[in-house]
């Protein structure tokens, strides 16, 4: 019999608590007019916020202007206007808004509108969705 990896059972899965985790993207999500606005940046950087979270964690995602900007190797600049465009186009939603002081580093803690969260008496808390329902402006005619 062939030796088998550690993790393995003889199922070919992985055990339980030795998963590999991963980033799904449902194609519902990527025909929704809001995805379809996005700025291919602004894709990325939803992958990147998608990664921290871990199932338990919506609403409090940590993602820095600093830290978006070096992981998807953009300015500072653009990383916090991709940010503003994930909001508006109703992916994400800032729960607390981070600061910078000489004593204190706070990054902005965010919540992912496709998946549900756990109220502070641990309730869940149905997904909103928002992105589902964003229009594009409309363009008036001059």
């Amino acid at each position: 019999m062939a030796s088998m990896d550690k993790r393995q059972r003889q199922t070919g899965r992985a055990s339980s608590g030795d998963y590999d985790r991963h980033v799904r993207l449902h194609h519902w999500v990527m025909r929704t007019e809001a995805w379809r606005d996005l700025t291919a940046v602004a894709r990325a950087a939803y992958v990147e916020l998608s990664a921290r979270y871990n199932g338990r964690n919506n609403g409090s995602i940590a993602m820095s202007v600093r830290e978006l900007a070096k992981s998807l190797r953009i300015s500072k600049t653009t990383a916090g206007r991709v940010l503003i465009e994930l909001e508006t186009h109703g992916f994400i939603v800032t729960m607390t808004k981070g600061a910078f002081s000489m004593k204190v580093r706070h990054a902005s803690e965010y919540r992912l509108t496709e998946y549900g969260t756990l109220s502070d008496a641990d309730v869940p808390e149905l997904a909103t969705k928002d992105f589902a329902r964003w229009r594009a402006p409309s363009k008036q005619a001059a």
